[in-house]
């Protein structure tokens, strides 16, 4: 009995465990840049890099009046074109908050330039005035592991901004994957119950 004790707490240490081995979010405010600072390959922590994308800073370059931040003073904007966010570690989900003046289309894709998830803004615009919505619309594309990265188009330039950009962050190479834990669980369920009948036995 003692033996069935001692690996029913293996496994729930082992559980526990598998909380903070899921994939962690990151959260990009963009707090902390020059304005007009343009981002390429900052170092944000967790292996993303931008193309087409420049920071405006309420007080200087942002017209913060029809284009808020949803926190902070800075954000994002497009100068030319499309932005574009690729990450290192394929990522679950990326969302933001975006406010425009033409319609956006925020299109996800995988390794293989396979288009995995695409989600339209709501309103042809929604800047403060525009007369639909509000400013900073939350808009978000998933598909567990797949997306390698991130497309945002609508207009041809300065036509929206983006703060405060999520995406899932890397695993620890390190550490196994939330499966292999439940199978190592399983494994010692199975183990402890085959203990408990030779002891019943």
């Amino acid at each position: 009995m003692k033996a069935l004790k001692s690996l029913l707490v293996a496994g729930i240490g082992v559980a526990a465990l598998a909380v903070p081995l899921a994939a962690s979010a990151t959260v990009i405010t963009f707090e902390g840049f020059p304005d007009l600072t343009v981002l390429t390959n900052q170092d944000f922590g967790n292996g993303v890099t931008f193309a087409g994308a420049t920071v405006l800073s309420a007080g200087g370059s942002l017209n913060s009046g029809n284009f808020p931040p949803h926190s902070g003073i800075n954000v994002v904007y497009n100068p030319s074109g499309p932005m574009q966010l690729n990450f290192t570690t394929a990522s679950d989900f990326f969302s933001g908050y975006f406010t425009y003046n033409q319609q956006l289309t925020v299109t996800a894709y995988d390794s293989a330039n396979q288009q995995v998830d695409q989600v339209i803004s709501a309103c042809a615009a929604n800047y403060v005035g525009s007369g639909c919505g509000a400013a900073n619309e939350f808009l978000e594309v998933t598909d567990p592991g797949n997306i390698a990265y991130v497309v945002i188009t609508g207009g041809g330039g300065n036509n929206f901004t983006l703060d405060d950009a999520s995406f899932t962050g890397s695993r620890d190479p390190g550490l196994p994957e939330p499966a292999t834990l439940v199978m190592l669980l399983g494994g010692l369920g199975s183990l402890a119950l085959s203990r408990r009948r030779k002891t019943v036995a």
